[in-house]
């Protein structure tokens, strides 16, 4: 291994080096966070068609929202159908809810499955009840649920042009920063 000195007279190998450990850090440090969350003790309440509000074993209390998917916004054409539908999801007994990171805005996400092991994920998108969330990576299943959701006008896809949330969100921060 080279002496420190002369990584410093090389500063495009010490960047790269440093580039390396600082990825290293955040990769290890966001598994370990993910692997710590304490598991849900019960749903407490549901907010929106892809978001939860739940309590743990150890009783905190935070917002969750469904890995993969986005569902109208409270407000928002379709928002009531949609959250009620989750409802109806989330109610049976024996639902399963694994966490799995959090988005680029810092939401825990999670995956749910009811006891016979249906992602309830996927059944809000099969069944016409959200759009695949446009900054999820791996999007080719659920492009094929929703696609398909959307030919069988499922849901949502019943409606003459349905708004997606994040379309409907940018309008509504318009409004509000116009005053109108």
């Amino acid at each position: 291994m080279r002496p420190l000195g002369t990584l410093v007279k090389h500063p495009v190998a010490f960047i790269l080096i440093v580039l390396v450990l600082i990825f290293i850090l955040l990769v290890s440090s966001k598994a370990a966070q993910a692997a710590t969350m304490p598991p849900v003790q019960s749903i407490l309440e549901v907010v929106d068609g892809n978001t939860l509000k739940v309590t743990t074993v150890e009783h905190d209390t935070f917002l969750v929202k469904l890995k993969g998917i986005d569902a109208p916004e409270p407000g928002q054409e379709f928002s009531n159908e949609s959250k009620e539908y989750l409802q109806n999801l989330v109610n049976r007994k024996g639902v399963n809810i694994e966490y799995s990171g959090k988005d680029r805005w810092g939401n825990r996400l999670v995956n749910v499955t009811t006891k016979k092991g249906e992602s309830v994920n996927n059944l809000m998108l099969s069944e016409g009840y959200a759009w695949v969330d446009r900054f999820f990576l791996n999007q080719a299943d659920l492009m094929t649920k929703q696609d398909e959701a959307k030919t069988k006008k499922y849901g949502l896809w019943n409606q003459e042009d349905p708004m997606e949330p994040w379309v409907y969100d940018r309008i509504q921060i318009r409004l509000n920063s116009t005053g109108r």
